[in-house]
This record gives C-alpha cells, sequence and structure tokens, in this order.
C-alpha cells in the first residue's frame, strides 16, 4: 500500500468499478468510499468498466484494483444464463464472482492485513467470507426479493421462470452470507427487518441511499409547461419495465387529459430497447452526462416503477431539485415520505394518469410537494450522515469479528469460493 496508515485498513469488494456514477448502484458505492476515505485507507476491487476514463477521480482517493471489464455481448449473456439453469449457484451470483476477482481478492488479503472486507451486494458472497478479518455486506437492495418481483411483473413466461428459478436460488445463498458476515447495511428499515429474521445474531444498521444537497440543488427559472421526465439507467430490467409501461400506457392516458403533454425519458440504454420508447410527444435521450438540466425543465417527474429493490436515487435527486414527483409505493419504497406531503403516490394507471395530468395544471402543489422534498432529503438523506452510519457498524462488525477468532474460529481457515480456489488466511490482527 502506498498510502500512509491511517483509521481503518478497508477492502470494498465490488462487481463494478463505480465511476463514472452512472447507476444507483455506482452512486452508492463511491460516495460512501469518498466518505469513508476522508478517514481511513480504503482500496477498491472490483471489474473494470468500458465507461470509465482515465480522469476519474476514484483513484484520488483510494487504491484501486480493477479487473477486465465482464461486460459480454446479448447472445452471450443468455447462453450462461442458460447454462446457469443446471447450477445450484444462481446466474446473478455467478456472473460477477468471478475467477480472476476470486484469485485477486485471495492475493490481497495475504499481502494487506486489511481490518475489514466489505462486499457490495450478497451476489459477491460465493467468493467466501475470509477469517481474520471483519465481513460486512452492503446490501442494496435484497436481490431474491428483487428476483421474486421480476418473476411476478414480467410479461414473457420465459423471463418470469428464470427469475423464478433465481429467486428460489437466491434465498438461500443471500440468507447464509447474512448469517456468515459480521455485519450487514442495509438501505431502509424495512429490509433491516427482513435480514434480522434470517439472521438474528448478524449486527444490522440501517445506511441509507443519500444526495449530494450541492450538486442536486433546486435551479432558478420556471420549467417547461407540461413537461414530464423519467431517468434511470435502461439496461437494468426493472427501469425498462417502468419506462415501457410509462410510454405505451401511461403517457396516452395523460396526453388524453392533457393535450400538450411531453415525456423525456433520459438514461442510457440498448438502442433497440429505446426505439421502443419512442413516439409521439416522447423524447428518448439515451446517455447524458448530467441528468440535472432534465430535471430542472420538468414541470413532474414520474418514477412508476412495477419492481425494484431496495431505495430510488432517482426519487431523492428529484426531491433534492425541488421536483413535485410522483410515484408508485414500490417506486417510493424504503424512503421517508409522507404521501401527499413530499409526494403524490398511486399504483393504478388511471390514478397515477390523473394525479400528473392534475398536478400539470397546478403549479402551486407543485411548488408545495417540492419545497417539502428538498426539506425532507437536507434533513435525512446527506452521504456524510451515512457513511457516519456505516462507520458505526464497522465498529460493531469488528467487535464481531474479534469474539469469533477469540471463540470458535481461532487460527486460520480454509476460504473456499465459487470456483474451487482456495488459500488460508491468518488473522490480520
Amino acid at each position: 500500500m502506498s498510502r500512509s496508515r491511517r483509521g481503518l485498513r478497508i477492502l470494498v469488494v465490488s462487481p463494478q468499478l463505480p465511476r463514472p456514477a452512472s447507476s444507483g448502484f455506482a452512486t452508492r458505492v463511491f460516495e460512501l468510499v469518498r466518505h469513508l476515505a476522508s478517514r481511513h485507507s480504503l482500496t477498491v476491487l472490483c471489474h473494470e468498466s468500458h465507461e470509465a476514463s482515465a480522469d476519474e477521480p476514484l483513484h484520488e482517493i483510494c487504491e484501486v484494483m480493477a479487473l477486465p471489464s465482464r461486460d459480454v455481448a446479448p447472445a452471450t449473456r443468455r447462453l450462461s444464463q442458460a447454462l446457469s439453469l443446471a447450477s445450484p449457484t444462481p446466474f446473478h451470483a455467478r456472473h460477477v464472482a468471478t475467477r480472476p476477482m476470486q484469485r485477486a481478492l485471495h492475493s490481497l488479503l495475504r499481502s494487506t492485513p486489511f481490518d475489514i472486507v466489505q462486499f457490495e451486494s450478497s451476489q459477491l458472497s460465493p467468493l467466501g467470507l475470509p477469517s481474520g478479518v471483519a465481513t460486512v455486506f452492503d446490501e442494496h437492495n435484497i436481490e431474491y426479493e428483487l428476483l421474486d418481483r421480476m418473476a411476478h411483473g414480467e410479461a414473457s413466461a420465459l423471463r418470469r421462470t428464470f427469475n423464478d428459478i433465481e429467486h428460489r436460488k437466491f434465498a438461500g445463498i443471500e440468507r447464509r452470507a447474512w448469517r456468515d458476515a459480521d455485519a450487514c447495511a442495509v438501505t431502509s428499515l424495512r429490509e433491516a427487518h427482513i435480514v434480522k429474521d434470517y439472521a438474528p445474531m448478524t449486527p444490522v444498521a440501517v445506511v441509507p441511499n443519500a444526495v449530494d444537497l450541492d450538486y442536486f440543488a433546486p435551479r432558478h427559472g420556471s420549467p417547461s409547461a407540461d413537461s414530464m421526465v423519467f431517468t434511470g439507467i435502461l439496461t437494468y430490467r426493472p427501469n425498462l419495465d417502468a419506462a415501457l409501461h410509462l410510454t405505451r400506457t401511461l403517457f396516452p392516458m395523460i396526453a388524453s387529459r392533457r393535450p400538450g403533454a411531453t415525456l423525456t425519458v433520459v438514461g442510457h440504454g440498448r438502442a433497440a430497447d429505446l426505439d421502443k420508447l419512442r413516439g409521439p410527444g416522447v423524447t428518448v435521450t439515451g446517455k447524458v452526462p448530467d441528468v440535472r438540466p432534465y430535471l430542472a425543465t420538468a414541470s413532474v417527474v414520474v418514477t412508476p416503477l412495477r419492481m425494484g429493490g431496495g431505495t430510488r436515487l432517482k426519487v431523492l435527486e428529484a426531491l433534492a431539485m425541488a421536483k413535485p414527483v410522483v410515484s408508485t409505493s414500490l417506486g417510493s419504497e424504503g424512503i421517508a415520505v409522507t404521501p401527499g406531503e413530499h409526494l403524490l403516490i398511486a399504483d393504478e394507471d388511471e390514478v397515477f394518469s390523473d394525479l400528473v395530468a392534475h398536478l400539470l395544471r397546478d403549479p402551486a402543489k407543485r411548488d408545495e410537494l417540492g419545497s417539502a422534498g428538498r426539506s425532507l432529503v437536507r434533513d435525512k438523506y446527506s452521504w456524510e450522515a451515512a457513511s457516519e452510519r456505516l462507520e458505526g457498524l464497522h465498529a460493531m462488525a469488528l467487535r464481531r469479528s474479534s469474539g469469533r477468532v477469540s471463540g470458535r474460529r481461532t487460527g486460520a481457515r480454509t476460504l473456499v469460493g465459487l470456483h474451487g480456489v482456495s488459500t488460508s488466511t491468518q488473522p490480520a490482527r
């Protein structure tokens, strides 16, 4: 390690390089790493991203070991999904817990006395949990719950079947990871209760998703009349499902009530998927360098998610910019909003469309919701506060790990991961 020793030595293992922060997952990893790195020595182990650039700031704040990209062509991915049906390990774990990552993890653990290893999602749990070092899972969502929701929400019978099989496989893996870990971080109190039900002895803390309030700040000027915006990375199935439902079903209903209404869908996606979203009154941007100009011009931000997990950063970002939001219950799940005060919620298409149409014609209500939403985010959803919660959880994990080392887990243990690569790791302390 070239950096001077300070605080704890923390290894963050992530499925992807958290820069650029083009998704909620990457944003959470980067922001927590950025804040922790001001007080501790951090190393990030991850897969490279084809989107990364040489001037990304991650290397400036911590050590980075980036493995070759695991991006594959859609046809190759579908073949891997089909082959995974014969394996007890779900595809959603196999395609991130790779052989190169497993070898790199073992190498880092042998060479550096880390205090904590933090895995970004239980998808990485097949890599194995090292002994003699505290292990923490940062759960961006409960994976098996997300897969179950996708199994029930998909129109395609093939997708429903695949996700149902994945859900059943992942439930056992994820719950076992919680029990074996020294601590778990989750994004909402609802998820904390779920983890405690299956891992009652494991410390759990709510480390909420948050917002950079200086970056996502309200902008002066009037929004475009009757304009709606949806944001989200459209290679993520729940976002694409929401965008398709929005453009095909909800927007025509809203436009029938407000003939001048327009919709802008903002986010990276595959060309074929983006083409499916286009239509009269609908603009599809594809990848953009900054979502804020699009949010700033919106009269209403819509988040009609029908599947998903964790908490949606897109909602927090819109609230931080004092934008009125209409969401499904699932879209705002886990965020401490009061419907009617901070945003509007509807799960039926007719009600959702009516609420949006009413907001488009009511600037006073839009201002009221926007002001209350900004205040909520300012009071409860800062990354600094979230990182401090995570540090408190790290302290609990260290105490639990020390107890295990001095008790039934004294000495070295053979670490065997998904691909059968093993090594013996000595206690770090």
